[in-house]
């Protein structure tokens, strides 16, 4: 099983293949309605994902913590 960021990083490669021309650094990040999850991966020519690193937080930062931090924000304007 792999997390959302790293399904969107290897969906994206796949559907770009042909306009990947050298290799490439992508972090993609997930900050929905739960936890806020991070991936690092390489993307090389051949077509190959090499997962650098996946981290998330499931207490803080995603979620209604990030709800809760924009409805105070916005208010407040």
């Amino acid at each position: 099983m792999i997390n959302e960021p790293t399904a969107a990083a290897i969906a994206y490669g796949l559907d770009n293949k042909s306009d990947i021309i050298s290799k490439m650094n992508v972090l993609v990040f997930d900050l929905g309605g739960g936890p806020f999850d991070v991936s690092l991966l390489t993307i090389v020519e051949e077509g190959t994902f090499e997962v650098k690193v996946v981290a998330g937080d499931t207490d803080h930062l995603g979620g209604g913590d990030f709800n809760n931090c924009m409805e105070n924000r916005c208010s407040r304007i």
